[in-house]
């Protein structure tokens, strides 16, 4: 799942409803909706359809951005039947931010390209998976302040190591529909290996059970392509927050939206020591990310995780190594009852964690 789950946003248009369409702009556009959302679903082919290379689902991307964009710019949003999602829940383009809704044949798009994300990465090995439990406290080890991890990775940031281009993460996440009619879809729980060279050219291995079971080589140029976050992160916290901050604004002052930003920038990049210690400092900053205990991440490593809420909605999570400051995974998580997620407190929504 390379590309397809970005740090973007669709906003509705203000521009009219198509010509002699004023007074029943309703129906047309519900019409249009329901057109649109049968064809997207065709194209989402079932969980146990073959693979398809990084490069044809970034040219798959760019076709459902269109999709979603051509929509969005068509509709009426004081007429149209509108979607709208809860602020802070992953889709193909990343997390709405509250009050931006787009119209249904956008929001077909973004679950399309969600659930579409899931299968062309799952291989015919790969099954649905039930839904993990929440992270469970080990209340047989303290707790950690974050301010002190943050200041054991700062001692560690001279170690040897640079960032590197790529991850090599674990990653899961429901399919949601916010309909009120469709249960969030069980999906694979995806493994891969990222690098990407100085001209951009890359590997990307697949891997199930330990084992790399396909290689795709990427050209020159693809980084640029397909990396949101293109050069290095910085190395100190100040230069950080700028970083984050240009690409999402929100994140002066909001510890979500900062946690939301820093989950995108490791979705492109493994930070070395150095930009360890800028993430933990950065985050040791921001009022609102609590402490909740000791917790082993879904790769069986011991961690304290650290969290901060959403309007009561939506909760994420990172888990940090207390000795390194490392980043070892991020989830996010409902608080409240959804009923057109169909969602109930606890229940996870997402996780990353990350293996190198």
């Amino acid at each position: 799942m390379n590309a397809l789950f970005r740090n973007r946003s669709a906003a509705p248009s203000s521009r009219p409803a198509a010509p002699g369409h004023e007074e029943g702009g309703r129906e047309w556009q519900e019409a249009r909706d329901r057109s649109e959302l049968a064809a997207l679903r065709e194209m989402v082919p079932p969980p146990a359809a073959p693979r398809l290379s990084p490069t044809r689902r970034a040219e798959l991307e760019a076709h459902l951005m269109r999709e979603a964009d051509d929509s969005a710019a068509t509709s009426d949003p004081a007429k149209s039947s509108t979607f709208r999602a809860a602020a802070g829940r992953p889709s193909a383009f990343g997390w709405l931010t509250p009050g931006r809704s787009m119209s249904l044949g956008a929001a077909a798009a973004v679950v399309a390209a969600t659930v579409a994300a899931f299968a062309f990465t799952g291989s015919s090995g790969q099954t649905a998976v039930a839904a993990p439990a929440p992270l469970r406290v080990e209340g047989s080890r303290a707790t950690v302040p974050l301010a002190t991890v943050a200041k054991r990775a700062a001692a560690l940031a001279d170690s040897p190591g640079d960032a590197l281009r790529g991850t090599h993460r674990r990653e899961w996440a429901l399919g949601m529909w916010d309909d009120g009619k469709h249960k969030p879809e069980q999906m694979p729980v995806i493994e891969s290996r990222e690098r990407f060279n100085a001209d951009g050219s890359g590997e990307v291995q697949d891997i199930e059970d330990g084992q790399v079971v396909r290689r795709t080589h990427l050209p020159a140029g693809s980084w640029e392509k397909l990396a949101e976050f293109r050069s290095a992160p910085p190395t100190t916290v100040p230069g950080l927050a700028d970083y984050l901050a240009k690409d999402n604004p929100d994140t002066r002052g909001s510890a979500y939206w900062t946690m939301n930003s820093v989950e995108a920038l490791l979705r492109d990049w493994t930070p070395g020591p150095a930009q360890t210690a800028a993430i933990d400092g950065l985050l040791a900053e921001q009022s609102g990310l609590n402490a909740i205990g000791p917790v082993k991440d879904r790769a069986g490593r011991r961690g304290q995780a650290y969290a901060v809420d959403f309007k009561g909605t939506v909760r994420w999570t990172i888990i940090l190594d207390e000795h390194t400051g490392r980043i070892l995974g991020t989830e996010l998580s409902s608080i409240k009852t959804d009923p057109k997620m169909q969602l109930k407190p606890g229940d996870v929504e997402q996780y990353d964690t990350y293996l190198d």
